[in-house]
């Protein structure tokens, strides 16, 4: 069994985005601190430990676009956590987004108390609508694998074939 190099990394991304979603938002305060028993030791433990992860999977992800692109391979990559357009692109924006907010906070958090503020504000509401896009993007796949298109139901030409056929065999 092959398996596909994007489908190994969308898994590993949404483990890691679950588990920074975790602790990040147990870290949030007592709203959701629950989430971890409200141990914030262990919560930043997680987090900062997922975040370098998330760091490497996304750098790992960088470099095999810029690859693709040297190359010019124009496939498309349906499993892939980066793209050139739609979904793909926003996770592209958010994540480094989210990189860039989370090294501030934690370089910042003694140096310059202004900017750790301001980056941990744009980290947690970045976090939200990461969250809600996740919701929607798991709504969107598991609607198309569960709920398929039916075909038109043909009628039986064994037994007849026409539209009465269905009605006689009540």
């Amino acid at each position: 069994m092959k398996v596909r190099f994007d489908f190994v990394i969308h898994w590993l991304y949404a483990i890691i985005w679950a588990l920074l979603g975790i602790s990040g938002f147990a870290m949030v305060g007592a709203k959701y601190g629950w989430l971890l028993n409200f141990n914030y030791g262990t919560a930043d433990y997680v987090h900062r430990l997922s975040a370098a992860a998330f760091v490497l999977i996304t750098f790992i992800s960088i470099c095999y676009e810029v690859y693709r692109a040297i190359k010019r391979d124009d496939k498309h990559l349906a499993w892939f956590i980066f793209g050139r357009s739609g979904y793909q692109l926003f996770t592209f924006i958010v994540s480094l987004i989210l990189i860039i907010t989370g090294a501030l906070i934690w370089i910042c958090t003694e140096l310059e108390m202004t900017v750790a503020g301001f980056a941990l504000l744009v980290h947690e509401y970045i976090s939200y609508i990461a969250l809600a896009s996740i919701i929607w993007h798991i709504y969107m796949k598991c609607h198309a694998l569960i709920w398929p298109k039916k075909a038109e139901a043909k009628p039986n030409k064994t037994q007849g074939g026409g539209k009465d056929a269905t009605k006689t065999m009540v």
